[in-house]
């Protein structure tokens, strides 16, 4: 199947001191989860932030091997910015925590976040 549309539904809005996004969707894979952090990358250094708030509004993850590639290059397209995810999910919580562990292991300053206030306060603290 050759669908193009689009799969998820991203927000971004900047604000003062950082860069907030909102990723909606159903269900993921490894194309989109690419297509949507290259947006957010994308806006990142089209709008100079350096500090970024990624809501991730989605209730399921990457198996493991695409989570650890997806991050992977995530982590390349976001050198040297600060991100905190959000993750409303409790179900898939340890898989988060997994993803931000791949991250900072391999030097990026992720921290995952159960509210937006407690991700502000880690990204401007």
């Amino acid at each position: 199947m050759n669908d193009r549309r689009k799969r998820y539904v991203l927000t971004i809005v900047p604000r003062r001191e950082y860069l907030y996004a909102r990723v909606r969707a159903e269900t993921i894979d490894s194309k989109t989860a690419v297509a949507y952090l290259r947006e957010v990358a994308g806006s990142c250094f089209e709008l100079k932030r350096r500090r970024v708030i990624l809501e991730r509004d989605i209730p399921v993850m990457l198996p493991h091997t695409d989570l650890f590639f997806t991050t992977g290059e995530f982590i390349d397209m976001m050198k040297n910015v600060r991100i905190a995810f959000v993750n409303p999910h409790e179900a898939i919580h340890r898989e988060m925590e997994f993803a931000i562990l791949i991250a900072t292991n391999r030097g990026a300053e992720f921290a995952l976040h159960a509210d937006l206030a407690s991700a502000e306060n880690w990204l401007l603290g």
